[in-house]
């Protein structure tokens, strides 16, 4: 065999090796677009592969939240394009209490950053976790993480509401467990995944005040039921204030529950070593209740290092059971037991209330951090929280 011979057979073997690894990458992404699922939201907050949670197929998104990242195949975040091309909001002046707001309203999901003035900052998500049954929620719900978070299964302190301060991130409140129970017929529990996502408006936004809104409908067996959903944001105030309004849209009345609460995890993610409940000048360190008339607001205080949650309850339609427990869920009446679990929780029940057609009614809610009294550390409500 002379050269040119040689040389021909060389590239023949070359040729039919590069259209063999070409045949198995196309094979290789025909197989990959067969077992994907696309779920392109249009908010480009990254490129994320994941297993689906039945485990037979993956699924392409461009978002990531709370609770995916057990099931992150591989991914890119965009955040540091997003600040690049000025979709994240500029810092404050230091020392200067201001608020940043980024906010999608179609999808119903965002994050708002309140810097303090005092050189601590908390930041509040909402509308970006995945619940217990696989839907993600959108709308004013607390909780989830930016993508950055929400992949770091070891470092998620930086979710829900979280706290800035001395260079660490300290955990303030997680998912907040909220439902609402169809009371007529055999109780029907709905999650904030079950409900229609009617939409999302910014009302106000400037450094100083943020006003947020989301739509919400839900089906029970005698009518529909619609739920209107404020927040509202003050620069400097380490709390936000809730309002949802529910409105019966018929053709029946509907009588209901409302359940609001969390096992916060205060101060770690993930552990509630050390949690105990706490109301005005007392420590809970048990399963109890709280007479929601003689008490107005309660919270998870982490022993371990002082700082605590807060939840207030305003207006005239007061929970009917304020309580702390092991899981959520109100205690026995007999129960004493001690708040050791790893879902410390602290509950909130309206229950038995009925609306006939276009009647409505609502609920008031404040929350975030407590303050720590500054001789005895404990936990107290925020001085900004007695301004109307």
């Amino acid at each position: 065999m002379d050269g040119a011979q040689r040389g021909a057979g060389h590239g023949g073997w070359r040729s039919r090796a590069l259209l063999g690894a070409g045949l198995a990458a196309l094979a290789a992404a025909g197989l990959l677009f067969a077992t994907t699922r696309s779920e392109i939201e249009g908010r480009w907050r990254g490129l994320f592969l994941l297993r689906a949670r039945d485990g037979r197929m993956l699924e392409l998104r461009d978002d990531l939240y709370l609770g995916d990242g057990s099931r992150l195949v591989a991914g890119v975040s965009f955040s540091w394009l997003r600040g690049w091309l000025g979709l994240v909001p500029a810092a404050p002046p230091p020392g200067a209490a201001a608020l940043e707001l980024d906010w999608d309203e179609r999808t119903g999901r965002g994050v708002v950053r309140n810097r303090l003035g005092d050189g601590r900052e908390l930041v509040t998500v909402l509308g970006r976790f995945e619940d217990d049954a696989g839907t993600h929620p959108q709308g004013i719900w607390v909780g989830g993480a930016v993508p950055d978070v929400a992949r770091d299964l070891g470092g998620q302190n930086q979710s829900g509401m979280a706290l800035h301060a001395d260079g660490q991130w300290v955990h303030v409140w997680c998912n907040t467990n909220e439902a609402l129970v169809d009371m007529d017929g055999p109780y029907q529990v709905i999650g904030p995944g079950a409900f229609r996502f009617l939409g999302s408006r910014v009302l106000v936004q400037d450094a100083q005040r943020v006003v947020l809104e989301s739509n919400h409908e839900v089906t029970l067996r005698r009518g529909r039921l619609r739920m209107d959903r404020f927040a509202y944001f003050a620069a400097g105030a380490p709390f936000f204030k809730l309002g949802i309004r529910l409105t019966a849209l018929g053709p029946g009345p509907v009588t209901y529950a409302y359940l609001y609460g969390d096992e916060p995890w205060v101060g770690q993610f993930g552990s509630a070593a050390g949690n105990v409940g706490w109301t005005e000048g007392a420590l809970i360190p048990i399963e109890a209740t709280v007479d929601s008339r003689a008490s107005r607001w309660v919270g998870i205080v982490d022993l371990k290092s002082g700082y605590a949650n807060y939840l207030e309850w305003l207006g005239d339609d007061l929970p009917d059971d304020v309580y702390f427990a092991n899981r959520p869920g109100k205690p026995a009446a007999s129960s004493r037991a001690p708040l050791a679990s790893n879902e410390v929780f602290v509950g909130l029940q309206w229950v038995g209330r009925r609306l006939a057609p276009s009647e409505g009614r609502s609920m008031r809610l404040v929350i975030g951090l407590a303050e720590q009294h500054p001789e005895t550390g404990a936990p107290r409500r925020p001085a900004a929280a007695a301004d109307p």
